[in-house]
């Protein structure tokens, strides 16, 4: 893009992804009524969330999209506005369209800044957002709506935008970790149009670095103990909840918390258990 140079500019991610895209029904036929129809319905899409297609970057990646909004577009609208607007696009395309040509779309929104050259685009952010949108969790949660979009956003959208919305309710989104590849880190997810029951609890955690997904609930996340480097740890939850805001360090096999109390929990290994006292030797 001319004037960025080689330097890395802010953009916001929308990138969409076709659920079974080479399903064995698929002809190329119907891949091709499948991939026009996608480019219509984000556009339309966009468009109701208030941002002009032509001023946006977009690449083409066969089974989806993705595009590149200005900063000058407030973030808040792809969230609000756009994931119900997408939504409803494709239901009417689904409504015209023979059986296997009909989509489901996973939906992910991050925040990135990238870098311009004459071949496109990159960066370790961008490669994030890709990440996110083939989160297990994600197409899970898709699979099992019976909703047309799954939505996906990473935590500093969800914290710096969502948490932040007049119109949308941040309990409707469900904290899960996703991991891909390399790729491991907290986002949330919602269902624009079956959406999850409000649930206030989830918003009460600060962060959603310690948690795990729980393939019981879908790829919902749930609490788990953990320590790492200088990072704080939340380990239980109750009247006698422990919590280390520091950095846990030291040596040995683990450390024991609130053993004085009678209410404990081991980070990492308990120590080994005591060598039995050998016999007396009369010798």
């Amino acid at each position: 893009m001319a004037g960025t140079g080689r330097h890395a500019v802010h953009r916001t991610v929308v990138l969409v992804d076709v659920e079974r895209f080479s399903a064995p029904g698929r002809t190329l036929r119907h891949q091709l009524g499948t991939r026009a129809g996608l480019y219509e319905v984000v556009g339309q899409a966009l468009a109701a969330a208030g941002v002009p297609w032509d001023a946006c970057h977009h690449e083409d990646r066969g089974d989806g999209l993705f595009v590149l909004v200005p900063p000058e577009y407030p973030k808040a609208p792809l969230v609000e506005v756009l994931p119900e607007a997408l939504a409803r696009a494709v239901r009417g395309h689904n409504a015209t369209s023979p059986g296997v040509a009909g989509v489901r779309l996973r939906l992910a929104v991050h925040a990135v800044e990238v870098a311009f050259d004459e071949h496109g685009v990159t960066s370790s952010s961008l490669t994030a957002a890709f990440r996110l949108v083939d989160a297990p969790p994600l197409k899970k949660a898709l699979a099992d709506s019976p909703g047309v979009l799954a939505m996906i956003v990473s935590r500093v959208v969800f914290d710096e935008v969502v948490r932040h919305c007049a119109t949308l309710d941040p309990a409707t989104f469900r904290p899960v970790q996703a991991a891909a590849k390399e790729f491991r880190e907290p986002a949330w997810i919602a269902l624009p149009d079956h959406p999850f029951p409000p649930d206030p609890a989830v918003l009460d955690r600060q962060s959603v670095d310690s948690a795990t997904p729980d393939p019981a609930s879908g790829g919902q996340a749930v609490p788990s103990a953990s320590a790492t480097g200088d990072a704080g740890v939340t380990g239980v939850s109750g009247s006698r909840a422990v919590t280390i805001t520091g950095g846990v360090r030291g040596s040995g096999a683990g450390i024991t918390i609130g053993a004085a109390t009678g209410d404990h929990f081991t980070l990492g290994a308990p120590p080994p258990p005591p060598v039995p006292e050998q016999p007396h030797n009369p010798r």
